[in-house]
């Protein structure tokens, strides 16, 4: 077997693959499960989901004003149907209902009958109707920025002319309850990327130190740049362990049909789904954030390595882990694909934006880092073998 197909032997053990294995599981049972089991939350976020993938299929990504014009037949003929319903329902015979306007007129009263209503509601069409007349108002409400100074001027020259470009955009049938999912689960697939890269990678160079391997590698001329060959198989397996996330996390995910929208633009949506720098679909985007997922595992995977080379024992290692858990996964994944490339604070009540594109620069930065760490580790053997 050559030296290489032996190190990652050596980073790829049974144990440690079945320990992160476990955790993985369990870190999925209780973070990313709940946003597949949710994922469209609530009758209302699923009429909004079903709508969406019916006009979607129907007008395509996007809603044009002479497409508008056939929703309010629509909108009629859902009412009529609901008016049928209503004949065969015994509870809106006993509160007096007869047709839409007075279900309406009578929904939400206090009193003895609130309980006699929301059957009413359980059993209709009446969240359907609710959900095409929102995406009406919604479709017909146009913003003026520039009728908003106060609001307006809070954002800087770029970020103004952004605004108004995103507003000039076709109105998008992108679901909020879709990008909402999807910003949280690719949040927990990110953190879980820079946890499982640390915890394989972390005793990787440690072992060898321990079980006093230097004496023997030194001892060829081969062996000596055995260094150059371990890392290179600790990038590999950090690219491998991160490419095995982003597939395990996507199958669940990709099986709630949110490609129905892979050609929605991501801004001007009918629903408030944000404001973008960049005018991307939602296919697009999704790919984007999986290649920011696999360089972000990279980058740590390199500054893990880095660690390791220089950790005499498992106890040091450990004591560098930890805080580049909290680093990178607490912190610096979550950050960098949360609300990625959409118009956010820097931080938590911070009082700027985060830059356009800043997020990608963050990943590339962290890459550079590794690049130049595990660079030196390998000019520092080298000037050793001198």
């Amino acid at each position: 077997m050559s030296l290489f197909g032996q190190e990652l032997r050596k980073i790829w053990r049974s144990g440690i693959l079945g320990g992160i294995v476990l955790l993985g599981l369990i870190y999925y049972y209780m973070f990313p499960s709940f946003y597949i089991e949710q994922f469209s939350n609530g009758s209302a976020a699923q009429a909004v989901f079903d709508l969406s993938v019916e006009w979607v299929e129907k007008y395509g990504p996007t809603l044009e004003p002479e497409e508008r014009a056939e929703m309010d037949s629509q909108l009629a003929e859902e009412i009529a149907i609901f008016n049928r319903q209503l004949k065969e329902l015994p509870e809106a015979a006993a509160v007096g209902v007869t047709d839409y306007t007075g279900f309406r007129a009578a929904f939400g009263q206090n009193g003895e009958d609130t309980g006699l209503m929301w059957a009413i509601w359980d059993k209709t069409n009446c969240c359907r109707i609710e959900t095409i007349q929102q995406i009406l108002e919604r479709y017909d409400y146009r913003r003026d920025y520039l009728g908003q100074p106060e609001f307006f001027e809070y954002y800087t020259k770029k970020e103004q002319a952004q605004l108004l470009a995103v507003e000039s955009w076709p109105k998008s049938l992108m679901p909020w309850s879709v990008m909402d999912s999807t910003e949280n689960y690719l949040q927990c697939l990110a953190q879980w990327t820079a946890i499982s890269v640390i915890l394989l990678l972390s005793p990787t160079l440690v072992r060898d130190r321990l079980r006093r391997m230097r004496p023997f590698q030194w001892s060829s001329r081969r062996g000596r740049r055995v260094l150059h060959t371990q890392l290179t198989a600790g990038l590999v397996s950090a690219l491998l362990s991160s490419v095995v996330n982003v597939i395990a996390y996507a199958v669940p995910f990709l099986a709630q049909s949110p490609l129905s929208f892979r050609d929605c633009p991501l801004g001007n949506s009918v629903w408030d789904c944000g404001t973008p720098w960049f005018d991307w679909t939602y296919g697009q985007y999704l790919a984007i954030l999986a290649g920011m997922v696999l360089a972000l595992g990279m980058g740590i995977g390199a500054v893990t390595l880095f660690l390791s080379r220089f950790s005499e024992s498992y106890v040091s290692m450990l004591l560098k882990a930890f805080p580049l858990f909290v680093a990178m996964g607490g912190f610096f994944a979550t950050w960098v694909v949360g609300s990625a490339f959409f118009f956010r604070s820097a931080w938590d009540y911070a009082e700027f934006s985060a830059p356009k594109g800043a997020e990608a620069v963050c990943v590339a930065g962290l890459l550079i880092v590794g690049v130049m760490l595990t660079g030196w580790s390998c000019l520092r053997q080298r000037k050793l073998e001198c």
